[in-house]
Order: C-alpha cells, then structure tokens, then sequence
C-alpha cells in the first residue's frame, strides 16, 4: 500500500513538474506581422540581433583526441549562447538549418534528417534544449528548414535521396512531399523538455522556407510557406534570398 502511494505521489509531483515546465516562458505572444511592421501583441517587435550556427550543430569541434569535428551542442553551450545574445541587448537569433544526411561523409557525423520521412531523435532532443531555454532567457529563435548548399545536407542531399539532380528539388514531387514530411514533422513534434508542440511554442518568431535558396523558383515557394501555414498557423513564415530575406506575404 504505502508503495502504490508512493508510486501515486511520484506520478502526481512529475505531472505538476511537467506543466511547470510547459507553462515556463518569457512570452505572453506569438510574433505577428502587420504590413512591414512585427508586433508582439499591441507593441511594435523592432530588433538587431545574431546569427548563432552552433546553437543546432557544432561544426568546429576542434579537438586533438578527436576527428570528427561535427557534434550536438551541449545544454550549457547553448544557455551560454542566448544568455550571451541577451546580455548584449539581442532579442532573436537566427540558427542555421536543418542538417541532412550527406552520403560522402562520416556517418558518425549527426544529423537531423537520415533519408525521407527518417529523423535523428538526439538530434531534434538538442532543437528541444534550444527551445526550452529560449523561453526561459527570453530569446527568440529563426529556424531555416534547408540549406541551398550541401555543406549541413540541404537541396542536393534531399535530392540524392531520390536519385535525382539537385535542381528537382524544385519540382520532382516525391522530393517536394519528402520535404513537407520534414516540415509537418517539426511543427507537430511535442518537445521532451516542455511538452509543447514546436507549433504552439511563442519562442519561435518565424520558420524560415531556407538558407541562401538562390534560384529558387516562385511556385516552390508558394507551395511550401501555405504548406507550413497549414500545418502551423501561429508562426511567421520568412523567406530568405542570397540577396537579403523577404516576408512570405503568408500570415
């Protein structure tokens, strides 16, 4: 008896820890836009602000013992990064993308998506750490889905993964739904840390279609920012060109 109490008591204290945890946030609004302008509620969201890559993939882990120099961020080297941000007056920051499986490469190296509809959970668990302590800091977080060049995986890994060219990213559609698998498997992942799901998390400003994507074709845009809206219709959607990022015109 006294253990089955025990055992009750166990489960209500992790329940209580869990909605704690859920409820733990700096934001009381998820970003919206208005015309050009940003507001966090009624007030204007004007910023200057970081780039931080590592915050999702360590890609200089220069360490003598070691020679793979690609690794997942630790707790405390992300705290240290967005307490860093705030510190200096930031209020967003913008990681770099969702890596992708490479196939010329060490297959130690992580990575966020393995092959079509095939994620790395220790992975998306580090996401899940940069979410829960940018609403704990009070930092806002940019998240790129693909990288236009194969340096994290990006366009060409999702298109090797096929047996196609690069450039049918674009418009191959067996390529274009391996990608919105990815998309619909982030914005409805249920965070570990918190229990949020990533669409209902405020410390998401905006998700980004992708880095640098030059040549990328109207339509594929289209296609993908009413893709994210349909299955997240709380978070901006930016675009971001070589030449410098563009709201999605989606709200």
């Amino acid at each position: 008896m006294k253990f089955i109490s025990g055992l009750f008591l166990c489960l209500i204290v992790s329940v209580a820890l869990l909605f704690a945890a859920s409820n733990d946030s700096e934001f009381d609004h998820f970003v919206t836009a208005e015309g050009d302008q940003l507001y966090e509620g009624e007030n204007v969201l004007r910023f200057v602000s970081f780039n931080v890559p590592n915050l999702l993939c360590i890609e200089d882990n220069m360490q003598f013992k070691s020679t793979n120099f690609w690794r997942l961020p630790n707790a405390f080297e992300i705290q240290d990064a967005l307490n860093s941000v705030k510190q200096m007056g930031g209020q967003v920051v913008r990681t770099y993308t969702i890596t992708v499986r490479r196939p010329d490469k060490d297959p130690e190296i992580p990575r966020h998506v393995e092959g079509p509809g095939e994620f790395n959970e220790e992975a998306f668990q580090a996401l899940d750490q940069v979410l829960a302590l940018a609403n704990e800091i009070g930092i806002r977080v940019i998240i790129p889905f693909v990288d236009n060049w194969s340096w994290m995986g990006g366009k060409a890994e999702y298109a090797a993964f096929r047996g196609k060219q690069p450039q049918d990213f674009w418009t191959d559609p067996q390529i274009k739904q391996d990608f919105k698998e990815t998309i619909r498997f982030m914005v409805n992942r249920k965070n570990t840390l918190t229990g949020i799901r990533y669409k209902n998390d405020k410390a998401i400003l905006a998700w980004e279609t992708g880095n640098e994507l030059g040549g990328c074709p109207d339509a594929w845009t289209s296609e993908m920012a009413a893709y994210i809206k349909s299955q997240d219709s709380n978070h901006l959607v930016v675009e971001w060109t070589s030449e410098q990022p563009v709201a999605a015109g989606i709200h």
